[in-house]
């Protein structure tokens, strides 16, 4: 993983940070997400020890005439607001940030209990917790729309985990002036999504840019520009 992450770092020289974000953060979600369920916790600490070094590196190149201060102030930050850490490292104009290994909790591989079946009636809540485990694999802001909705697509009130794509639907539209913002989203199957669009007439792209992305990131964007319009005192 050193290696394959070093590598993308040399690519990454001379790249603004949010091309670095997008090439880094996939596979460091992808390995902690394979790696989880195994003793990994040394292991991931260790990783994030090495990708801050390689952080450093980075800034050193990108202002080799700026101070450490002057970096830190510019890369560094609690851009992670579900999280105490001063040390996310990441673009503060938009929000965006480099995931840690360490963010992804080590969780066992549970076997199936006996001849557990999947049709059988009575085992119905031990399945659905079985299926909503696997939120685990998303990233950290669908998982929060998981658990918001229980595991169940809001449209067929289905579990939402049958295999199908999941994608994330704006409640209210944007263009009706529909926010980002989480309490306006839900994550439904990709056949929901498309049938509640045919149903409202609404085009798929109003969502579509927004999936596959790191929603939190947005959301912090909006959450400061809230506060900054608070503080702000109106001109008009």
């Amino acid at each position: 993983m050193q290696k394959k992450l070093k590598d993308l770092w040399h690519k990454g020289q001379g790249n603004n940070v949010l091309r670095v974000l997008a090439k880094l953060n996939p596979v460091i979600r992808g390995w902690a997400n394979y790696f989880r369920t195994v003793v990994a916790k040394e292991t991931f600490h260790k990783l994030d020890s090495w990708i801050f070094h390689k952080t450093v590196r980075y800034t050193r190149h990108m202002h080799p005439t700026k101070s450490a201060t002057w970096r830190y102030h510019r890369y560094w930050g609690r851009l992670n607001v579900d999280r105490l850490d001063n040390w996310v490292f990441g673009d503060k104009q938009t929000g965006a940030l480099l995931l840690k290994f360490s963010w992804f909790p080590i969780e066992r591989h549970a076997l199936v209990k006996g001849r557990f079946s999947p049709d059988d009636p009575t085992l119905r809540d031990y399945w659905r917790e079985r299926q909503t485990a696997k939120a685990r694999d998303l990233t950290f802001s669908k998982q929060k729309l998981v658990k918001r909705q229980k595991g169940r697509c809001p449209e067929c009130g289905e579990s939402l985990f049958n295999e199908e794509e999941l994608q994330v639907h704006h409640l209210l539209a944007r263009s009706l002036g529909g926010k980002n913002a989480y309490d306006n989203l839900a994550l439904v199957h990709l056949l929901c999504h498309q049938q509640i669009h045919a149903k409202t007439e609404r085009a798929m792209r109003d969502c579509q840019q927004f999936n596959d992305r790191e929603l939190t990131e947005k959301n912090t964007v909006a959450v400061r520009s809230k506060q900054n319009e608070k503080k702000e005192p109106c001109c008009s």
